[in-house]
């Protein structure tokens, strides 16, 4: 492999490992100025370039978002109506419009703690990955399956740069395998109850853009692969 493709590979690499770590951040918990400023920095804005095939696809698109978020928070009141938002779409009280939990897709009650729970507790377990609050918390909530990509993503790139293929392909077949199991199945479903939310401030949009990520990151991960077997 030369040096070029070297570079591009571990830019790939870190690149996908800030955006499911930013992603975990986001959905997994009350939004902040932090938050905010993450979300609205160089490098954010960065991050989804890279991984954009033309300027006018949802990725490229994710810059101008991130800019106009960073105009609406000049508004005092901008993190309040975000919070309202997150409440209302993670929280309650009232019924969540779009819960955001895989096994709520995988049953026609709309349950937690399904068959498919399991699953991702079982595949967290074979990486010796469990969730703070196990067993007491849905271990398929979308926070914690980003996590869950974010701690691959980062053991990935460490492998790589450490020169240990089989941990690198490990980490790189869990990524893809968990994805097209789970996150490209109910991702989609998902985004289509969130299309019915009484506001879009932030999280239907954010929602929009990482279908799209989660997409483009399952060609990403067969690519690297691809270059790795060559």
């Amino acid at each position: 492999m030369t040096d070029e493709k070297k570079e591009i590979i571990e830019l790939l690499l870190a690149d996908r490992r800030f955006i499911y770590s930013l992603m975990h951040k986001v959905f997994g918990r009350e939004p902040d100025m932090e938050i905010l400023n993450i979300l609205t920095s160089a490098s954010s804005k960065d991050a989804f370039d890279i991984l954009s095939d033309t300027e006018g696809d949802i990725l490229g698109r994710a810059a101008r978002f991130f800019d106009e978020l960073s105009r609406d928070a000049e508004d005092p009141a901008f993190l309040d109506k975000l919070k309202g938002e997150y409440t209302r779409l993670f929280i309650g009280p009232l019924e969540l419009v779009a819960p955001p939990w895989e096994s709520v897709y995988d049953n026609e009650n709309g349950s937690l703690f399904q068959e498919s729970t399991l699953r991702v507790r079982e595949f967290y377990r074979s990486f010796n990955l469990l969730p703070q609050g196990y067993p007491r918390v849905a271990d398929d909530s979308l926070a914690l399956e980003l996590a869950f990509m974010a701690e691959l993503a980062e053991r990935a790139l460490q492998a790589f740069e450490s020169n240990d293929t089989e941990a690198l392909k490990r980490n790189l077949d869990g990524s893809r395998v968990f994805l097209k199991a789970h996150l490209l199945v109910w991702i989609p479903k998902f985004l289509k109850k969130m299309e019915k939310t009484a506001t879009a401030y932030m999280y239907p949009q954010l929602c929009v853009i990482l279908d799209s990520f989660i997409k483009k990151d399952y060609e990403i991960l067969r690519t690297v692969q691809d270059e790795l077997e060559a």
